[in-house]
């Protein structure tokens, strides 16, 4: 049990390493973009390009009220600041205004997205993926316990597939395989996935 707690823990670390920053500008009296929809651990920068802008997280009444009561712990981004962060928000949906410009429609809201738990299934001694963390390339070595199809794919883990790593091939005995890393642009925790006959298996690898 003190394992499983212990990689979770690693994962969710890793994860948070390698969080994705996102922008949101002013066009005119108009947030671009307006409604911006992130994951758990990523950050956010305001740029405006005026003095007259600011942005302050409101509930989700005032927002619709189109009222500038700031909420309590909320971020507020000062008027007019060139690359303000306001860092990684919790899940949920946060709602924010431009103080002297809501009346105008001037506000937009930002959808935090959870971590997607993936179930982690390891083939225990079939299966070994190293290095892990990876850079350039990551090597996966299978052992099957008969003749079987196998197929491997890289997943994100909002689940879209990044790659697929070996169609479907037959595998008896020892499979070893090394796979280029160099199409995957961003940093992070993804997931293989193992398919063997009508049986899927998971392991999160991290990808420097």
């Amino acid at each position: 049990m003190k394992k499983i707690y212990f990689t979770v823990f690693l994962s969710v670390l890793f994860l948070f390493s390698y969080g994705t920053t996102y922008q949101i500008v002013n066009i005119g009296v108009t947030f671009s973009p307006s409604t911006l929809t992130i994951n758990q651990g990523d950050d956010v920068t305001f740029t405006l390009n005026s003095t007259f802008h600011n942005a302050i997280e409101v509930s989700q009444a005032t927002w619709t009220a189109d009222g500038i009561t700031p909420l309590s712990g909320g971020f507020s981004v000062p008027f007019g600041a060139t690359s303000f962060s306001v860092g990684q928000l919790g899940v949920g949906t946060h709602y924010y205004v431009c103080e002297n410009h809501v009346m105008l429609g001037m506000k937009g809201t930002i959808i935090v997205q959870g971590v997607l738990a993936v179930p982690e299934t390891k083939l225990q001694d079939e299966l070994l993926i190293y290095p892990n963390p990876a850079k350039d390339n990551l090597t996966i070595q299978y052992t099957s316990s008969g003749s079987e199809v196998v197929e491997m794919k890289l997943f994100d883990l909002q689940g879209k597939l990044v790659n697929v790593l070996l169609q479907k091939t037959r595998v008896s005995g020892l499979f070893t395989g090394t796979f280029l890393l160099n199409t995957i642009s961003a940093p992070g925790v993804y997931v293989i996935q193992i398919s063997t006959g009508d049986k899927n298996s998971y392991q999160k690898v991290v990808i420097m």
